[in-house]
């Protein structure tokens, strides 16, 4: 009797397993669902950015106190804070309203950045990394900082480095956020534009059409290449015509899912979505209301991290002992990560209607015919 039972048993378990495996030949098991919260309706609606963008700002608020607390220098940094001023100063042009108990902390680290790793006249803490003034005064820019004997060091040390060709020499410390020739000219141009005396206008007039002019004549298919070099033209008052042709070059790079990639060879990315995106609309060749737009923001708002994030791998050799911020995910490639952060936020920022006007001298020069 208990041989017929333990038979029968096995048979049933058997033929379960069989159906089990033949439901699945039939029917696919369904991917794992994304763990961003779903959208409120068929396309991005400004509430779905409003939150992703409220979300992110907060995560990189708190991270980027924690790592200029925990920097041996206590310094700023462009992947966790000029950029988080950049997106707080768009951010309450657009309406949405925050809290920041740590902004104080921030300014006071970035014009620490000016006044020792970008003085020249320190040599003991002077950094000779080109990349770091120009991020760091965007910056102080965006938290209205006003020039000072330090800026008015910083921005010497960047136009003593313009080349005749208009290029500035960059360094490839750590790509992407410290690399492109393309990509320096154009920070330096703009850091130059809002920290230059008065008395330099001349002077910086001619810096920026020598930079103009190597921008228009230069040839890149570098995707991070071709966003500052847009960037760069629309700060520099270059014409229509040759913003265009840059735009309709990196429109063309648009991946079938709505995202771009930092490398033809690499799959899509939040960094290089977010950077694109902001470039585009920044300069006005590409609206919100444009399908490639659409499209894109769409992607980052599927891709965010439950926690406000856009993870992104790391690409870069590390040059110093790493160190946490708790971004996520929680790693060393939470630099990054919070770099495309950063960016995603501005694009999907640009995505909505300004409620407050920019300040005259946030406005860029005017375009060349």
């Amino acid at each position: 009797m208990r041989s017929k039972i333990f038979y029968t048993t096995l048979a049933t378990i058997l033929l379960v397993t069989l159906s089990a495996v033949t439901i699945g030949w039939i029917k696919p098991i369904a991917p794992e669902p994304n763990n961003a919260p779903p959208l409120s309706g068929a396309e991005p609606s400004p509430t779905d950015i409003r939150l992703a963008v409220t979300k992110s700002l907060s995560l990189l608020q708190t991270s980027g106190y924690k790592f200029t607390a925990r920097a041996k220098l206590h310094c700023a940094s462009c992947h966790h804070n000029t950029i988080t001023s950049m997106i707080e100063e768009k951010s309450l042009q657009k309406g949405i309203t925050f809290v920041d108990t740590f902004k104080t902390q921030r300014i006071e680290s970035m014009i620490g950045d000016i006044r020792f790793a970008c003085n020249i006249n320190t040599p003991d803490e002077f950094v000779p990394a080109k990349f770091i003034a120009p991020y760091v005064l965007l910056g102080m820019a965006a938290e209205k900082c006003p020039p000072s004997p330090y800026t008015d060091i910083a921005i010497d040390f960047l136009v003593n480095h313009q080349k005749a060709d208009g290029s500035f020499g960059a360094e490839y410390g750590r790509t992407p956020l410290e690399s492109g020739e393309i990509h320096l000219a154009a920070l330096c141009v703009r850091a130059i534009q809002l920290y230059a005396a008065p008395a330099q206008a001349s002077r910086i007039e001619q810096l920026t059409k020598r930079t103009r002019t190597w921008l228009e004549t230069t040839k890149t298919d570098i995707p991070q290449e071709l966003n500052f070099q847009l960037l760069g033209l629309y700060w520099s008052g270059s014409s229509k015509q040759q913003k265009e042709k840059i735009s309709t070059l990196i429109l063309s790079k648009q991946k079938p899912d709505g995202s771009w990639s930092q490398l033809p060879t690499m799959t899509g990315d939040a960094y290089a979505t977010g950077q694109t995106l902001y470039a585009l609309s920044e300069t006005g060749m590409l609206h919100p209301q444009d399908p490639a737009y659409q499209k894109g923001i769409a992607w980052l708002l599927k891709q965010q991290d439950p926690t406000g994030a856009w993870i992104v791998e790391t690409r870069a050799f590390a040059i110093q002992p790493f160190f946490t911020s708790d971004f996520p995910p929680y790693d060393e490639n939470q630099y990054i990560s919070a770099t495309a952060t950063s960016w995603s936020a501005l694009a999907l920022l640009n995505s909505l209607p300004d409620v407050y006007s920019q300040t005259k001298a946030d406005t860029p020069p005017k375009q060349t015919p």
